[in-house]
């Protein structure tokens, strides 16, 4: 078998590892280091699914001069904007995935069993699709069938879920500051399901956490602080326990979030943002995460107009100090030019001149 064979096997048999791994553990009897546990592994197997699935199709899973493979926000990427084998719901869900694996691993969180089963069941869901999708394999063909989450209350509703983790959260606000590391704790995976379901998928900050929980003390509802929530809802198939749940992004809405710079009204809602979250990646940043030299990142920023776009680039100014903030969307961009097949070279030759580069003789 050639190596490059070999290799997407590999990294095949080490998800379906971690995917079982992860299952066990949230089957387990006992509660120490469980939900953080079966988060980290659900998070490894989809990291090497997505890698055996990208080395597949093209070949390799390293960026060009990069030493380390890529990361799961590349894999991402990849995997939706370069060979197309996962669609704008299915990257949310892994998002999801993502931003409650990323708090588990560097700070903590209090996820209620619901929310948790919700992670577990449609990591499992969405595991089988790419399996099926990409490799014409079944999750049933590697595993046995009984091996799955388990919970004696599958949420059905994911409106009905949400209001409830929200309304123990209220629980905790209301008993003082004494439980207030409490809320945080519990509001955490909550804020997860927002920030990772927007546009430019977002881990959770602390200080968006504590403006959350200030806007919730101040009166406003929750459903203008974490407006995104209202767009998830549950694709469940089967009774009992479902054994295929999906995460959409479809459910009927009273209203949406309004764009950076969209009035606000009629049934749009303004989202507060903060600017220097929103537009955190400098020019070398972006050179960075592409693989190219920071001058032929100037010469393709250029090229697509990046700066003209309030939603990719923002001049931010803090007192004498000025700073050219790109967005995650403007990388997502670059990055999908790149993918599908933009001449870098071609455009450097026609921008280098902006830049007051000489061409070589």
């Amino acid at each position: 078998m050639p190596k490059a064979k070999r290799d997407v096997a590999e990294l095949k048999n080490r998800a379906i590892n971690s995917l079982v791994l992860g299952i066990e553990l949230f089957n387990r009897p006992h509660d120490q280091g469980r939900s953080e546990s079966v988060l980290i592994l659900l998070h490894h197997a989809f990291e090497m699914l997505l890698k055996a699935i990208i080395k597949d199709r093209t070949g390799t899973v390293h960026a060009k001069g990069e030493k380390y493979s890529f990361g799961f926000d590349k894999c991402l990427e990849v995997a939706q904007n370069g060979i197309k084998v996962i669609t704008a719901d299915e990257r949310a869900t892994l998002s999801i995935l993502d931003a409650h694996r990323d708090t588990a691993v560097h700070y903590y969180q209090d996820i209620s069993e619901d929310l948790l089963y919700l992670q577990a069941q449609a990591a499992v869901t969405l595991f089988d699709d790419l399996l099926s999708r990409v490799f014409k394999e079944r999750l049933a063909d590697c595993i046995p069938e009984r091996v799955l989450p388990v919970s004696s209350r599958p949420p059905k509703d994911l409106k009905v879920l949400i209001d409830s983790e929200l309304s123990q959260v209220d629980e905790l606000l209301q008993a003082g500051s004494r439980r207030g590391i409490q809320a945080a704790a519990r509001l955490r995976p909550i804020l997860a399901l927002a920030t990772a379901t927007r546009e430019d998928a977002e881990r959770v900050t602390e200080g968006e956490l504590r403006k959350a929980i200030n806007r919730r003390r101040q009166g406003d509802e929750w459903s203008i602080i974490l407006p995104e929530i209202a767009q998830l809802k549950l694709d469940t198939q089967g009774e009992g326990i479902p054994i295929y749940l999906r995460i959409k992004k479809d459910a009927d809405l009273a209203f949406r979030v309004a764009k950076d710079g969209e009035p606000a009204v009629g049934t749009l809602v303004k989202q507060e943002v903060n600017i220097w979250d929103k537009y955190n990646l400098g020019r070398d940043d972006l050179a960075k995460k592409l693989g190219l030299s920071g001058p032929k990142t100037s010469a393709l920023l250029l090229e697509l107009g990046i700066q003209d776009d309030q939603d990719y680039f923002k001049v931010l100014r803090r007192k004498s100090s000025t700073f050219k903030g790109y967005s995650k969307a403007a990388l997502d961009r670059l990055q999908s030019a790149i993918n599908n097949g933009v001449d870098v070279e071609g455009v450097w030759e026609k921008q280098r001149h902006n830049f007051g580069a000489r061409k070589r003789k």
